[in-house]
């Protein structure tokens, strides 16, 4: 791709450009201008106009040069923005790209970097909508309180309902790099899987992600996870930020569904998520991790109206040492949903690699599916606006 024919505008502070390593134009196949500007300096309304992408440098010391992004959002809601952040953390990374920054880059500036960058936001542009005309779906994250609580089964069954409303309207993605089983459940082929978005590139845009997606029942389209163990810390976060962020233009719902451990990639899906879904067990084991982790979400800056608890395996007994109100009790937070037991019929469709509404649809685990589909597309929505 040439991008010598886009213009690069970057505004940088004077102790940022003191260090900014040498910019070769023909090596980087940029055209850049670096124009110095105080932090708590507003950006100056030509640079934003003639810009084909703008490279903005932002200090958490100073909230002026936090707010000034918000306004050059406002005032042009299809430029591409890239933020310039020294020692980056979760929540500043977050809170930017909720304000509609395209990514998010460490300072000092890596000319590389800063291409590649460059390159991925505009092969994602290229051929699309304008930016306030794509789907921008909302990104729903499946997070386990412990490992077999079936949160697999309710992100899997959970993206099929949302799917059965229309074309295009979720995904889902299986993020488990290393011991995920969406695809078992779905009777989906393992590859290609999400190996190949992770080595994309600048190339990924709506068509390469439909190449290695496959719908399956439900009406689902779906991403398994690689077919071979990766290390967790080995996913590059900036590329998945991007393949994501490719998805959300593309259907209505995203569904992702994380590994139990957490590594800097899995808090950054969590940050970017308009809705994670807990799923615990009326379990003492999965209560107190459960507890743990709200408190870790809620440690990264998560609001607690973007957590909503979903209680996994419910038995309908007569004498039951604990309920739906004692979890909420436990965990310090309402529970919101909750799906009942039916290991027979769960058993079978996950053999069957089919969904339990195509195997039952008016089946008690069905309707519970169907009734927290509608509740997290209501809510998803809500805690976007």
């Amino acid at each position: 791709m040439d991008l010598s024919e886009y213009k690069i505008e970057i505004v940088l502070s004077e102790a940022e450009i003191a260090v900014l390593e040498r910019v070769d134009g023909a090596a980087s196949k940029l055209t850049v201008a670096i124009n110095p500007l105080d932090l708590s300096a507003p950006i100056p309304v030509e640079l934003a106009q003639t810009a084909s992408v703008l490279c903005v440098e932002v200090n958490p010391q100073s909230r002026q040069s936090i707010a000034r992004i918000a306004a050059l959002r406002a005032e042009q809601p299809d430029l591409p923005i890239i933020a310039l952040v020294r020692e980056a953390d979760l929540s500043l990374v977050r809170a930017l790209l909720r304000q509609g920054v395209n990514d998010v880059i460490e300072l000092p500036l890596s000319i590389a970097q800063l291409t590649e960058s460059v390159g991925d936001l505009i092969a994602n542009r290229k051929g699309q909508t304008p930016r306030n005309h794509q789907k921008a779906g909302k990104l729903i994250a499946v997070v386990k309180s412990i490992g077999g609580v079936g949160a697999t089964n309710v992100a899997v069954n959970l993206a099929a309902t949302l799917a059965a409303q229309g074309d295009d309207r979720a995904c889902l993605f299986d993020l488990d790099v290393q011991f995920g089983n969406a695809a078992t459940y779905l009777g989906a082929a393992a590859e290609p899987s999400l190996t190949e978005l992770l080595e994309g590139g600048a190339r990924i845009d709506g068509d390469f992600l439909r190449t290695v997606m496959s719908v399956v029942s439900g009406g689902a389209s779906f991403v398994p996870a690689p077919a071979e163990i990766l290390p967790i810390e080995a996913v590059d976060e900036a590329q998945l930020r991007r393949v994501l962020q490719t998805a959300r233009n593309e259907f209505e719902f995203v569904v992702a569904d994380l590994p139990a451990n957490w590594a800097n990639w899995t808090l950054s899906v969590v940050a970017q998520s308009d809705l994670i879904i807990l799923v615990v067990e009326l379990s003492v084991g999965s209560l107190r991790q459960g507890k743990r982790q709200l408190q870790l979400l809620k440690s990264q800056g998560i609001e607690s109206s973007r957590i909503a608890v979903l209680v996994n395996r419910v038995e309908q007994r007569l004498f039951k040492t604990i309920g739906l109100d004692d979890a909420a009790k436990v965990l310090g937070h309402p529970v919101q949903f909750h799906v009942h037991n039916d290991y027979p019929l769960m058993s079978a469709a996950n053999n069957q690699g089919i969904v339990v509404a195509d195997l039952n649809k008016r089946s008690k685990i069905a309707r519970d599916f169907a009734r927290t589909a509608q509740a997290v597309s209501e809510m998803a929505v809500q805690a976007a606006s």
